[in-house]
């Protein structure tokens, strides 16, 4: 499909998500469709620099915020649109990016991601001493109660970021399939083999850095509207630089669906937590879906499809153990959240299972998958002190002035059991070979 034509069916799906989307009558839709939108640009703009051309770029906060300060400031000279803001935001990011890759991309590995982490330093350093936008107190943004045809503010906003999302993802699959990205790519694999050829990745990687800023910059304009307040702390915050990481290497870095795909399961996974525990726990399942993602697929979901291999290291026993070790955890920290929370656990209990599968596929017992769909299947259904085996635990513990434990307890003990017997029954085992037969 040519770019054009994609650019219109993205706008065409958009325009129909929107209008659907309105018909929905709790507010905290858009809240949270907000916040995975402003995922989903941030992850394709890091992905243009960082994917693309394989440079690790850990100050994607630096250019959000610096979005969000140009917002706040021309909303203290002569308050503007949200579009011209976004306008702005991306013109001054873009500036910015521009002059930190041509005085830093000479860098390469390692000594480029830490410049780039002590410009977002400096410019928090800068705005926290900047009094006209708030400083280290931060700066109120009072928007509107409401806007003409949409009624709801969010929906706006939501509206507009949309938009946004629907151009960063058009441009970075038309940055991919042209000469530019072909480029970029050269960049990727081999840099001294791209400028012996006469590729000249000095000026491509400036138009990547511009283009990933200005997209950063873009994504954070409308936030102080969203957000109401803001303040060095928030703009400049971790989970921003993070998550712009996190998602397209989760996703597949090599190509534009995967900072979208990588998006929306963090960022859906991550109002979900902040609704049924709390926003605290955010980049603790991030951190761990991460390392999965790293050792089970390191090309990503989109790797993972498209070559239906698996990561060598994940079938040996000491890694299966670690990753067992490092999704079970969390599972006994859900369970203890109430019901609400186990939608979260299933995403680790999918991981459990697809370990599982790749273990016992390789030392041919692929029924080893039965243990995790077991501890599953016991966090999702609802149990009472009658409920078989349930019951003996609960009676047993009765029996112990000291040890006395309700139903949910008993289910969490019996399903960490089974876990453990799979995880010791499934690094134990060998690869099984054929048995040798004499004529």
């Amino acid at each position: 499909m040519r770019s054009p034509v994609f650019f219109v069916v993205a706008l065409v799906v958009g325009a129909v998500v929107f209008a659907a989307s309105r018909y929905v009558e709790n507010e905290y839709f858009f809240f949270a469709g907000y916040v995975v939108l402003q995922f989903i640009v941030l992850a394709t703009a890091w992905n243009i620099l960082g994917g693309y051309c394989g440079y690790v770029n850990f100050g994607s906060a630096a250019f959000f915020a610096l979005g969000a300060y140009a917002t706040v400031t021309i909303h203290k000279l002569y308050p503007m649109p949200i579009p011209v803001l976004m306008l702005v935001g991306g013109v001054v990011s873009g500036i910015v990016g521009f002059a930190t890759g041509y005085l830093t991309l000479r860098l390469r590995g390692a000594f480029f991601a830490i410049a780039t982490l002590a410009l977002a330093v400096v410019l928090q350093t800068l705005i926290i001493n900047w009094d006209f936008v708030g400083g280290a107190r931060g700066a109120y943004v009072i928007r509107p109660n409401s806007f003409p045809l949409l009624g709801s503010y969010i929906q706006y906003l939501f509206g507009m970021m949309l938009l946004l999302t629907v151009i960063s993802v058009a441009g970075a699959r038309a940055i991919e399939r042209s000469r530019l990205g072909y480029g970029f790519a050269t960049i990727r694999d081999d840099e001294l083999a791209a400028e012996a050829s006469g590729v000249p990745t000095l000026r491509l990687k400036l138009i990547a850095t511009t283009i990933s800023g200005a997209l950063m910059g873009m994504a954070g304009a409308p936030f102080p509207y969203y957000i109401g307040y803001v303040e060095p702390g928030t703009a400049f915050g971790l989970a921003y630089a993070v998550n712009s990481i996190a998602m397209p290497m989760i996703g597949g870095t090599t190509s534009w669906i995967g900072p979208v795909i990588g998006a929306i399961l963090l960022g859906t996974v991550q109002q979900v937590a902040t609704v049924t525990i709390s926003s605290a726990v955010n980049l603790l399942i991030v951190g761990i879906l991460l390392v999965d993602f790293v050792i089970i697929a390191p090309n990503g979901i989109v790797g993972l499809v498209r070559d239906r291999r698996i990561g060598s290291t994940t079938v040996e026993p000491t890694v299966f153990v670690l990753l067992y070790v490092l999704n079970l955890l969390p599972t006994i920290f859900l369970a203890k959240q109430g019901q609400a929370a186990q939608s979260i656990g299933l995403v680790f209990w999918a991981i459990l299972f697809f370990v599982t599968y790749a273990r016992g596929r390789m030392i041919g017992r692929v029924w080893l998958m039965v243990f995790p769909w077991i501890g599953a299947g016991l966090s999702l259904v609802p149990v009472t002190s009658e409920t078989p085996v349930v019951s003996t635990v609960v009676l047993w513990s009765q029996g112990v002035a000291w040890l006395a434990i309700d139903p949910p307890t008993a289910v969490l003990i019996v399903s960490l059991v089974i876990q453990v017997i799979g995880m010791i029954y499934g690094a134990a085992l060998e690869r099984r070979t054929p048995a040798m037969t004499t004529p």
